[in-house]
């Protein structure tokens, strides 16, 4: 049985309105977080989910702030990606991606060549956007990366250890991974922010559909016996007992 190891590393850190991340709550909130690349290690593999921003991102924090207030943007936090892959000394043999923000794609350019798996439904909203007003801004370069990506639909398991499941609920590329541990299975969900929101019993509050929130959780219960909230500060896993009682399985 191939069991993984999961490393978060801290890339930016960024602070958001309350109601983005609580639905109807939070109101004149600003909610501290964290964007991750989350490295994988397993039977000799190293997989990384999430490649963070574009080296350069003035242009999107000044939109972000035009939107969302001075206290907005992103910031980082410590080395780059790459430098942080380096002192490691990993080679990546894969990229799963959990969403196509550009938080998400923005470094897929710095890793051309490795292999992308990314949700089948995102890719297709990509050519055919669901609604081009909600559509995320990608740059050039991972617009090429992506273009090559290899879609899953519905559950895919492209290592064993490593379950890719589409979850939509954010956006139409949202997915989660749940990964075999020695601690047990642990998914890591673009639409699970905070703890907050698994503690408190919220979904997001920038969701598709607010209410599929809630069952896409159960349905993550299934299979995983934890949830690293994927932007937190806090990155350990937050197991099942801890997690609101409205998501008990009947």
């Amino acid at each position: 049985m191939t069991l993984w190891t999961i490393e978060a590393l801290p890339l930016y850190r960024f602070r958001v309105p309350g109601p983005e991340v609580l639905f109807q709550r939070g109101f004149g909130e600003m909610i501290d977080m964290v964007i991750y690349a989350f490295v994988l290690q397993g039977d000799g593999k190293t997989v990384i989910v999430d490649t963070g921003l574009p080296a350069d991102f003035t242009a999107l924090n000044a939109t972000i702030r035009s939107r969302k207030g001075p206290e907005a943007g992103f910031h980082p936090v410590g080395q780059p990606l790459q430098s942080q892959l380096a002192e490691r000394g990993l080679t990546i043999d894969a990229i799963v991606l959990t969403s196509f923000g550009p938080y998400a794609v923005g470094g897929l350019a710095d890793l051309a060549a490795v292999p992308i798996h990314a949700s089948a439904r995102g890719l297709a909203d990509l050519r055919t956007p669901e609604e081009p007003a909600l559509l995320h801004p990608i740059p050039g370069s991972a617009w090429r990366a992506l273009a090559a990506a290899a879609p899953f639909d519905g559950e895919a398991e492209p290592m064993p250890g490593l379950t890719l499941v589409e979850t939509g609920i954010h956006h139409p590329a949202s997915a989660a991974v749940i990964v075999r541990t020695a601690e047990g299975s642990v998914a890591i969900a673009d639409p699970v922010f905070t703890r907050r929101n698994l503690v408190e019993g919220l979904p997001l509050g920038a969701a598709e559909h607010a209410a599929g929130w809630h069952g896409m959780v159960r349905q993550l219960a299934i299979g995983a016996d934890a949830i690293i909230a994927i932007h937190d500060p806090d990155p350990s896993p937050l197991p099942r007992d801890l997690w609101h009682r409205s998501f008990e399985t009947r």
